[in-house]
């Protein structure tokens, strides 16, 4: 009701009253008139006029399903919002509606992560109202080994956005983060469930630095930054996440059409990597060469200084761009 109410303000030129809405959404004008004023308690400017109605002047940036839908223009992801003032993890409970059965596309978010976490099991950190922290359910009909296909699909719409929207010089650090000048902005965690053949569904969790300045935790100052510390001011954060979903829609249109090559081209234009000395370290073991692109399903393609290659499956590592101090800290 209270998307439907500020989708119908949204659309209209001027003044529309009470009455005109409570016929076209069916409702009492009590109830219109009761709406109206919760959307003002959460943060609406709407003016009223007497015969003449009201009239929605701005919304806030809050992440809550109405100001989100009303800004929002896809057909698959973000069909259904959900929403948590608090949560544990939005990947943990992504995860339990995943089993259970919802939209393809579900978007789950939140405000605050009691547990965030991050690949190698470690914690991501952002403080309540700051940040971006969602998760977005799919159930695509891949085969195990290309379900890190999704990461990149990711990872491209945020570094797209983050250029478009922020205008940040950002770019891509495979497998799994976002960087701007040198600095961790982004971190992506893909979980997933699977028969040997098919996948059942898979999470994507997505944690985005907006509105807090990293430096303030001396844990991961040197290696974090974020929208504001970038650009010394805040960024509207339901503009930034809408941006952000409209340009994966497109993109998981694209890839249920079976066309990735076109997605991996796209990936491999804002990579970070490609070309540079990199080490990567998994299970206590250190690999060093020259990364050299990715492969269909997204796989590293790491040329040793011997001339060697070699395929770097998506997993439990770590990369290091020569000269680069660990960001682990903060992965997600």
């Amino acid at each position: 009701t209270d998307t439907a109410i500020l989708n119908f303000l949204s659309t209209s030129p001027g003044y529309t009253s009470g009455e005109t809405i409570a016929r076209n959404l069916n409702l009492s004008r009590t109830a219109v008139w009761k709406r109206i004023n919760k959307l003002r308690e959460l943060g609406c400017n709407i003016i009223s006029s007497r015969n003449r109605g009201y009239r929605l002047i701005s919304t806030p940036d809050k992440l809550l399903p109405p100001f989100i839908k009303l800004k929002l223009k896809t057909s698959i992801v973000a069909r259904k919002v959900i929403y948590y003032p608090q949560i544990d993890s939005t990947n943990l409970k992504a995860k339990s509606f995943a089993a259970d059965g919802v939209l393809d596309g579900t978007l789950v978010l939140t405000d605050y992560q009691t547990q965030g976490q991050g690949r190698l099991n470690r914690k991501w950190i952002s403080p309540p109202g700051k940040n971006l922290l969602f998760s977005v359910i799919f159930y695509p009909p891949i085969p195990p080994a290309k379900v890190f296909q999704l990461t990149l699909l990711a990872s491209l719409s945020v570094c797209k956005s983050l250029i478009n929207i922020a205008r940040l010089n950002a770019g891509i650090k495979w497998p799994n983060d976002i960087y701007v000048n040198n600095r961790k902005i982004c971190g992506i965690l893909t979980e997933f469930s699977a028969n040997p053949d098919r996948v059942n569904w898979a999470v994507v969790g997505i944690g985005i630095n907006v509105n807090y300045d990293p430096a303030l935790d001396p844990e991961i100052g040197t290696i974090a930054t974020s929208i504001k510390k970038e650009k010394g001011k805040t960024q509207n954060r339901v503009d930034l996440l809408c941006n952000i979903l409209e340009e994966m829609d497109r993109l998981y249109a694209q890839f249920l059409s079976g066309d990735f090559s076109q997605i991996r081209d796209e990936w491999l234009s804002y990579s970070i990597i490609l070309g540079k000395p990199v080490t990567i370290i998994a299970d206590d073991e250190k690999e060093e060469g020259i990364a050299e692109t990715i492969d269909e399903n997204g796989n590293l393609i790491l040329r040793s200084f011997q001339g060697e290659r070699k395929r770097i499956f998506y997993g439990d590592l770590s990369l290091r761009i020569k000269g680069e101090e660990s960001v682990d800290k903060t992965a997600t």
